[in-house]
């Protein structure tokens, strides 16, 4: 029987990296519960950024997967909620791209790229935010609303935590 591999987690780091967090459960959460190392603050960032990677690819195939059943349907009912998941899709999009740039940058230590894009990140999720907002609460658009919450958290707890890892406090 295979087990999955748990990385190992210094509990100083999580702390450091998680203390200016205004998510901090959720920050401590994630970085206790990743199977790569976390033994210093550069891959807190990292599994922070990767996290809130992971998460948006899982809402993006929510938001398709929504959108793709609303096609199937012979007659469309809200043209409202269409437009909504399609301004969210096209977020999303754009929310991967600019996380693995995110990533991508981090790989090469700290500078204002990585900074940049993960505040365009926060950005991004705000966009499909202000879109539900405007939009009618079916509950497919509820059901996103509340991932793209889940996203916005990770975005923000990413660049808190990649904050301190750059100014190490």
């Amino acid at each position: 029987m295979h087990q999955a591999r748990t990385g190992v987690v210094s509990p100083d780091v999580v702390s450091k990296a998680c203390e200016p967090s205004s998510e901090k459960a959720l920050c401590v959460s994630v970085l206790k519960s990743q199977t790569s190392d976390v033994n210093d603050l550069k891959q807190a960032a990292v599994v922070a950024i990767q996290a809130a990677s992971g998460e948006a690819v899982t809402t993006s195939e929510m938001i398709k997967a929504a959108r793709k059943r609303e096609e199937n349907k012979e007659v469309v009912e809200d043209g409202i909620e269409e437009e909504t998941l399609a301004d969210c899709a096209m977020s999303y999009i754009s929310l991967m791209e600019i996380l693995a740039n995110a990533s991508g940058a981090l790989s090469a230590g700290p500078g204002t790229d990585v900074k940049d894009k993960v505040t365009e990140a926060v950005t991004t999720v705000e966009t499909c935010e202000k879109s539900i907002a405007g939009g009618r609460k079916s509950p497919m658009v509820e059901e996103v609303a509340k991932k793209n919450e889940n996203v916005r958290k990770l975005c923000s707890n990413a660049l808190s935590v990649y904050n301190v890892y750059v100014t190490g406090k």
